[in-house]
């Protein structure tokens, strides 16, 4: 939930480097609906506090996308995110016996909620919701059409109404409970489990079932390795009925989260009220504490869906669907399989799959030099780097690392380059000891460490470290960057004859990132990196 060196458009308000690192920030909640004039979008939480900001979206990034702007009074654009339009919704279904895709489409969420977080200084005057910007925006004259627009004096009354709330206790009782605790939430990621039809008689039964699934969370192997990068906090909420709804076999229930099988006429599609659900969450933990929600429905049927919240049943199987869904949510990773609406416009966002074919994918370095390129299925044992064709809804043009890994099929392995791509982002929320291998194609070509969002470190007041080594014959350089407040600015560097580069920053408090760049040559490169937790 915080901001990338390349996606921030402006950010010029804020008080020098000591203020960047401790700015007050908005977390917003914001319901939308689209009805007879077009989408409405009503703020119906706001909390401030030193929480990250929310990590925009690339420019290039698939789908619609809304726009969310901090403005001063003249206007002047202070603070920028691109955020999913979650009204483009992609659902997909797999077959309990396979494991493979049976249905993946794009459906239209006529509302729902989401929630935002950006930096809340002094300057600013209002939060806007905006569409998305043409691809010649910044050009462009025109002033954008204001979808919403929420004043200061709004937000920080609605803030202290919010910050009352969560010293009382809702109607209903919602309250959470610490299943595993690694530490601040500001320095791991945060899963939540709240369970959905479960009424104040089946408390018993939900702590027991949530154990279940999160036990089964944790026996990934994935999951089992970075556990001391993680918090899980059970969320328990009373419902006035048991089970879920099932419109296909006429059974109606009254749950605290409106979970049902049949979204969208889809039998084992399993959706829940997005704004019941954090508003729910929301009562009992702070933004920082809820980085990945997981709905459990009282239930055995199977089913389950992802999207900004992720939803599974008590089936035996349901826990492999999860898993996939919050490969997508948490480790922004791609669908593997080649079942879909293919698009070939531009290379994707996402670190598992590539319109490129060679040694010079984005995992390239993980290629052995052995395994040959494009790589045909059953020639190698599954699991092996390579570049395998029909990848993100494309039977060709696109490529995935490995023949079959989690995110093509259910019940597989996370596989070599996914394992990678999950590291970094856990390692976004660690301190020190990280490292990020990769390959620079060519002199000239720059890397950017860590690469994983949000793309930059947040560190406390000392000794920021990096130890670069490249590929025998090449002249790779290492470079340090600080946000000063305007703009990204070099505050260190290592310019030596050769790849092995190392630099030791005294610094103050604040947002930094490593540039690797090739002076001369290509090849694989590693830094290894510290320093100090804010």
């Amino acid at each position: 939930m915080k901001l990338h060196r390349f996606w921030v458009v402006a950010l010029v308000a804020l008080a020098g480097q000591a203020g960047l690192a401790q700015a007050e920030n908005i977390s917003l909640r914001v319901n939308f609906n689209d009805g007879r004039n077009g989408v409405t979008f009503t703020p119906i939480r706001a909390e401030t506090g030193e929480f990250g900001v929310t990590p925009n979206l690339p420019a290039h990034a698939q789908g619609q996308h809304w726009r969310v702007v901090a403005k001063n009074a003249q206007g002047v654009i202070l603070h920028e995110v691109a955020v999913e339009n979650q009204q483009q919704r992609h659902v997909e279904v797999f077959n309990p016996k396979s494991g493979k895709i049976d249905l993946a489409q794009s459906v239209k969420q006529a509302d729902g909620a989401f929630e935002v977080s950006l930096p809340f200084d002094k300057a600013v005057a209002s939060v806007e919701v905006l569409p998305a910007a043409s691809t010649n925006a910044r050009i462009a004259s025109a002033a954008p059409v204001v979808t919403a627009k929420f004043d200061r004096a709004s937000l920080e009354k609605m803030a202290a109404a919010s910050k009352m709330v969560r010293t009382q206790a809702l109607a209903g009782g919602a309250t959470a409970t610490t299943i595993i605790e690694s530490g601040p939430a500001k320095t791991k990621m945060d899963y939540v489990f709240v369970g959905d039809g479960y009424t104040a008689a089946e408390m018993g039964k939900w702590a027991t079932d949530a154990k279940k699934v999160i036990d089964g969370f944790m026996a990934d192997p994935l999951f089992a390795a970075n556990r001391a990068n993680m918090n899980v906090r059970r969320v328990d909420i009373a419902s006035n009925q048991s089970g879920v709804d099932e419109p296909d076999r006429g059974i109606y229930r009254d749950t605290a989260m409106d979970g049902a099988f049949y979204c969208y006429n889809i039998e084992r599609l399993l959706c829940v009220n997005t704004t019941k659900v954090l508003n729910v969450v929301g009562s009992v933990l702070a933004p920082d504490q809820r980085d990945v929600i997981v709905v459990i429905s009282n239930s055995t049927r199977y089913g389950g869906s992802g999207g900004s919240v992720a939803t599974l049943s008590m089936h035996a199987s349901s826990v492999e669907v999860a898993l996939h869904e919050i490969g997508h949510t948490a480790f922004a990773l791609a669908d593997e399989y080649d079942y879909g609406t293919c698009s070939l416009a531009s290379e994707p966002t996402e670190g598992d799959v590539s319109l490129n074919w060679n040694r010079s994918v984005k995992w390239g370095s993980q290629i052995a030099a052995s395994t040959p390129v494009p790589t045909a299925a059953g020639s190698v044992p599954n699991g092996t780097v390579g570049t395998f064709q029909g990848a993100q809804y494309c039977a060709s043009g696109k490529y995935r690392p490995t023949e079959n890994s989690r995110m093509r099929t259910l019940g597989y392995p996370w596989h070599a380059v996914n394992e990678r791509l999950v590291k970094s982002v856990f390692a976004k929320y660690a301190s020190s000891g990280l490292s990020q291998s990769g390959t620079l194609s060519g002199t000239g070509v720059s890397a950017y460490v860590p690469g994983a969002t949000p793309g930059y470190l947040t560190t406390g007041n000392g000794t920021i470290s990096g130890q670069l080594s490249g590929a025998s014959g090449t002249d790779f350089e290492l470079f340090l960057f600080k946000w000063t407040g305007s703009a990204w600015t070099k505050v260190a560097s290592s310019t030596g004859p050769t790849s092995s580069e190392s630099i030791s920053y005294a610094g103050t408090a604040g947002y930094y990132y490593f540039e690797v760049k090739s002076y001369a040559g290509s090849g694989n490169y590693n830094v290894q990196y510290a320093f100090p937790a804010p």
